[in-house]
């Protein structure tokens, strides 16, 4: 898969250097995204196989983003990278099953930086585009630390996704509107007792976002 985007990503520069770009546009952009997720709630069990907890989503926030782009024009084609600063987070519910403590509440902040590739068309203002997304994991704060040393948190430092929307350009302000989708399940990373879990959903999202090239 990795020397198939590795591929692409050849193949689209050797076109664009055979081509007049007509127009290269460095940027800054900023905005929102919301998760589009439909979790399943997770039954931890322990070495023997007891049931100690259940975990679920209780709310799923907005996230932000801010960065930076290149918008590079040929003919009729467009590439666009970026980079991209995200942060997020989510809360969740986590009931006792045994202990008797009941149900605790936590909120997990995550942050990463994300570099899209968008290849594509452009008629006038109007952008249709979409390409490869990778995440790069910075941090995250909060969730099950009041658990540990049940609870561990793994994270993979690279992650990847996809991405694919329309855009607006005018004169220098710039418009997007994506779906994103993303290999990684949503909480892949939580471990308990030696074993890792995740609440059996993609952790996809939209994301619209404001731009101002230079």
């Amino acid at each position: 898969m990795k020397y198939l985007k590795l591929f692409s990503i050849i193949c689209t520069l050797v076109i664009f250097d055979n081509l007049a770009i007509s127009q290269v546009r460095p940027g800054i952009k900023f905005g929102v995204s919301a998760p589009q997720i439909s979790p399943q709630d997770i039954i931890v069990t322990d070495n023997q196989g007891i049931e100690q907890y259940r975990i679920s989503v209780d709310n799923k926030r907005y996230g932000v983003h801010a960065g930076i782009f290149i918008q590079m024009q040929a003919v009729a084609f467009f590439i666009q990278p970026e980079l991209t600063y995200n942060s997020s987070s989510i809360e969740y519910d986590l009931d006792s099953l045994q202990n008797g403590r009941g149900t605790d509440h936590f909120r997990e902040t995550y942050s990463q930086l994300d570099f899209p590739l968008l290849l594509g068309l452009k008629a006038g203002s109007f952008r249709l585009g979409g390409g490869p997304v990778g995440h790069i994991f910075i941090d995250n704060s909060g969730g099950f630390v009041n658990y540990q040393p049940d609870f561990q948190a793994v994270p993979e430092s690279l992650t990847w996704g996809w991405q694919a929307g329309l855009g607006l350009d005018f004169w220098k302000l710039h418009i997007d509107l994506r779906y994103e989708g993303n290999v990684a399940e949503l909480g892949d990373y939580i471990t308990f007792f030696g074993k890792e879990y995740d609440f059996n959903t993609r952790n996809n999202r939209i994301l619209a976002s404001l731009g101002f090239s230079f």
